[in-house]
């Protein structure tokens, strides 16, 4: 599952490389941990304390830490409090790091893209909604941010974006919302998986099953 959210969180956002102030090779190694590669989430974990270390409040540092022990409370061998322990620390340094800087889309991106992917499945506790809802706002702010200039994204991270929206969305029950960006699929991408997935959607307008809004493509760790 977390190898979709590689690609969900860099490419959400045609522009997230550019803004981002991290070093490319600890976000790249990071994401390939998610992919399943330990040693480069190790590398990508270290790295991050490091910077922590020096500058607690450095958010991009902290959000893809919290991003990370996310991860790691899903993957690892541990007992069940560890691993409850693990979720609540990657999900609280996650929402510091946007109370830190709320309009960085470096640092709302990789919240947004881990928590759309990490809560499908979930058994339905109290906080779930707030997860769902915590990463439609991260969306909806790259959404908002680019509203002018769609059409420059590219049809991957456009189709990510929108596909985002509409699920997210869709799982809270906001069906009117939903059907605006599953519509926008419809309108701007004919032809493209996300604009079959869309029409699929438009038959029952309840959420997809998750593996008809993961993300489209195929990446590999390295």
């Amino acid at each position: 599952m977390f190898r979709k959210v590689t690609i969900t969180v860099l490419l959400l956002c045609g522009s997230l490389a550019a803004q981002s102030r991290l070093d490319v090779a600890v976000r790249n190694d990071m994401v390939a941990g998610f992919a399943g590669n330990p040693d480069a989430l190790h590398r990508a974990m270290a790295a991050c304390e490091k910077l922590l270390a020096d500058d607690p409040d450095n958010a991009e540092a902290l959000v893809w830490h919290g991003a990370g022990t996310l991860v790691q409370s899903r993957i690892e061998e541990i007992d069940g409090q560890k691993r409850i322990a693990l979720f609540g620390k990657g999900t609280s340094e996650m929402d510091r790091a946007v109370s830190l800087e709320p309009n960085n889309m470096a640092v709302r991106i990789p919240r947004g893209g881990t928590l759309r992917m990490a809560t499908p499945g979930m058994p339905n506790f109290p906080i779930l909604n707030t997860l769902i809802e915590n990463a439609r706002t991260d969306y909806q702010m790259a959404f908002d941010l680019q509203k002018d200039h769609l059409d420059q994204l590219g049809a991957h991270p456009l189709g990510e974006l929108l596909q985002g929206l509409g699920d997210l969305n869709s799982r809270l029950g906001k069906v009117d919302e939903a059907e605006k960006y599953y519509r926008m699929i419809q309108d701007r991408m004919a032809g493209t998986v996300y604009a079959e997935r869309a029409a699929e959607w438009m038959k029952s307008k309840q959420p997809l099953p998750p593996e008809k809004t993961a993300c489209v493509g195929c990446h590999v760790a390295r």
